[in-house]
């Protein structure tokens, strides 16, 4: 019987998926991770497969996310490179975008770029803004920065020079001399990255791809050969930020495609689930160890964006539309100068962990807050990987509650409302951006810490709908197995929307289409590929724009209506008789996964009788609060808040004043009372 394996690592856990794909029957498991042993969490958890009773000779899909490159930014622990770049402009990693890292503070400092100065190496080579040669690099210039490179350590240089966006040429000249004088050297190009404009951010991702390439590529290695020992025979892919997947072969050259990987499958997964329940309008929360993760869904679908940004460094590909903020489970606790109570950015991860999970944590974060106010601690945590343990919990945070005059239970009270405050700002911003309200949504909590706080942040946010998947602390791992392989295609051209420029931009779109086409073909095979095309759009003389997507047969005057009313839309406003800009063209390749069944029972209406009582610290008071494990809520079980509801894998809260009932594909849906909302 052929199985289905989704893989996610994330900063706490490692998420397995194993899925038949036809019934939809599924088990999950999560196992910790191991940061400093990148893959053998991987290991780890097919043994307790194997142990379970999958046969792992009948995998044939297996697809795998992980924070390998975000961490290895975070942390700094990347390649040593050099950047040859257009003579003159060496010091653009230093001069970035001359914004200001804390417009608030005077003496912020901006982040010390990944390539220092001294490992900058400026090229004689100049090209015109339209493409013509000017000046070629000289090789022996060439040769005597690859020298100083070799000499002060590097093992990669990135080439990213001023209008290579345009005519590649120059770059592709050098990037060829330095593999034949050094082959050994790993080369990247800023044009083969990303070939927009704004050489900031090109060079910035391609920075990005070099940096992160050699862990990476070296992890690949591991888990393939992890793979191998398993006598798993599915070839491994790679989810991406794009809310696709893609080959390993494929991910070795293509490292900034998976940074975001996991964020992006996790949204994915829960289109899923949405577009199976009927919802039409989700707001995504996933909260991980380490963050909160914040998206859209309309019927289904995710949008898409570019700029997001890696720690300090903007990333110009196209990735699912995430906002993030840095609450998430590990998140750390602490008193500022001024007395006021912060929660993360900082994470304590999984090693050492919160201090409950007894590995060595010594400060207090949200996991031991929700132990402390009898949230968690209602059974084993992560499919019994952690007992935790509130008395070390309470030791962590008895210093922080004598600080501020508090008793502990107030104090960690408190410490989830801080977490859920700095949720909402980014949950109204994006609200702000798409011009909805919160009154239109259903908040879909999911990782392994969301449903513990989905119900809390919704009521915050004044959403009145909270729908938690079957399994959502292993979401994203599904979201994985749901991704299609995918490939996206994009050039600047910096042409006037209209007639006489439509047909050059037509030919551009067929030679992205067909170069997006041939790449998906080339890791799936052939078969059918859907190909999706869009502009970026702008009114001349504006310094940003927006993406519109192309139907087929749009002409000039038809492109031109969409964006004015995109424009419309996203700012309140439209110039109908303003020029219109084409600043770049994108094409989107894609072969579907295997459809994902989502079988449907019956729900037959009925109380759920609760398996025990407990004790819930919420609303500033200790409260009685009926507990239920979710196996035993059959479709159709209803009952009232405050309660638990625990699974293997996460910990579901409904809040006081909030009613839950099982649906047919066993998500609890859970809806204020509207006496409460008044």
């Amino acid at each position: 019987m052929p199985v289905l394996v989704g893989v996610d690592i994330g900063g706490t856990f490692a998420d397995f998926v194993a899925l038949d794909p036809g019934d939809g029957r599924m088990a999950t498991l999560k196992v910790l991770t191991t940061p400093d042993n990148p893959g053998q969490d991987v290991a780890a958890g097919l043994r307790r497969l194997a142990e379970e009773g999958m046969d792992l000779g009948a995998v044939e899909r297996f697809v795998h996310g992980t924070t390998v490159g975000v961490n290895t930014i975070i942390q700094r622990r990347g390649a040593r490179l050099a950047l040859f770049t257009t003579a003159g402009f060496t010091d653009m990693l230093e001069l970035a975008r001359l914004r200001m890292a804390d417009p608030y503070s005077l003496f912020c400092e901006r982040p010390a770029p990944l390539i220092p100065r001294e490992h900058v190496f400026g090229i004689g080579e100049r090209m015109s803004a339209d493409g013509r040669p000017l000046h070629v690099p000289a090789e022996d210039e060439v040769a005597a920065a690859l020298k100083a490179a070799r000499r002060i350590g590097c093992e990669g240089v990135v080439v990213s020079f001023l209008h290579a966006w345009r005519n590649p040429a120059h770059e592709e000249q050098v990037a060829g001399l330095i593999a034949r004088l050094e082959p050994g050297m790993t080369v990247f190009r800023g044009s083969e990255v990303w070939p927009a404009i704004r050489e900031y951010e090109r060079t910035t991702t391609a920075v990005l791809n070099a940096y992160v390439h050699p862990r990476i590529s070296r992890y690949l290695d591991r888990v393939a050969g992890e793979l191998s020992e398993a006598g798993i025979p599915a070839p491994l892919l790679l989810t991406t930020s794009a809310g696709g997947t893609m080959t390993a072969t494929a991910g070795r050259r293509d490292c900034v495609g998976m940074l975001l990987s996991g964020t992006a499958s996790g949204v994915v997964g829960a289109g899923v689930v949405a577009k199976a329940a009927g919802e039409a309008a989700v707001l995504t929360l996933d909260i991980g160890g380490t963050s909160a993760d914040i998206a859209l869904l309309e019927d289904g679908r995710p949008s898409f964006a570019t700029g997001h940004a890696i720690g300090e460094f903007p990333l110009a590909i196209t990735t699912v539309a995430v906002t993030s903020s840095g609450q998430g489970g590990g998140s750390m606790v602490s008193v500022d100068a001024q007395g006021v109570l912060q929660v993360g950015p900082e994470s304590a991860g999984s090693t050492p962990g919160p201090a409950c999970f007894g590995r060595g944590g010594t400060r207090m974060t949200v996991t031991d807050a929700a132990l402390l106010c009898g949230i968690l601690g209602h059974g084993a945590l992560g499919f019994g990987a952690i007992a935790p343990d509130a008395a070390l919990a309470g030791e962590v945070a008895r210093p922080l509650a004598e600080r501020l005059g508090l008793d502990v239970a107030t104090l960690s009270e408190g410490v989830l409302s801080v977490a859920i405050s700095g949720m909402l700002v980014p949950i109204e911003q994006l609200l702000a951006r798409a011009g909805m309200h919160a009154s239109e949504l259903t908040l879909m909590p999911f990782g392994g810490a969301g449903p513990m706080l989905g119900a809390l942040t919704a009521e915050a946010a004044g959403i009145a709908r909270v729908l938690v998947p079957a399994a959502p602390g292993t979401l994203c791992a599904l979201g994985a197995l749901a991704a299609a392989i995918r490939r996206d295609t994009m050039r600047t051209v910096l042409l006037p929307l209209e007639d006489a420029s439509w047909p050059e931009m037509r030919a551009m779109l067929e030679e992205l289409s067909a170069e997006a086409s041939a790449a998906v073909e080339g890791m799936a095979g052939p078969g059918e590929t859907t190909v999706i095309r869009a502009a970026d759009l702008r009114y001349r003389g504006q310094s940003f724009e927006l993406t519109v997507p192309l139907e087929a047969g749009t002409d000039a005057a038809g492109l031109a209506r969409l964006f004015h009313a995109a424009h419309e839309k996203n700012f309140g406003h439209a110039e109908e008789a303003a020029p219109v800009q084409v600043v770049s063209l994108r094409a989107s390749a894609s072969r579907a996964a295997p459809p994902i069944a989502m079988p449907r029972a019956e729900a037959v209406p009925h109380a759920a009788p609760p398996q025990g009582r407990t004790r819930l610290f919420i609303g500033g008071q200790w409260r009685e609060a009926a507990l239920f494990e979710r196996d035993g809520l059959d479709p159709g079980a209803a009952f009232q808040g405050p309660a638990i509801v625990t699974q293997a894998d996460s910990t579901i809260l409904v809040p006081p004043g909030w009613r839950a009932e099982a649906d047919g594909w066993r998500n609890i849906v859970m809806r204020r009372d509207a006496r409460e909302q008044g």
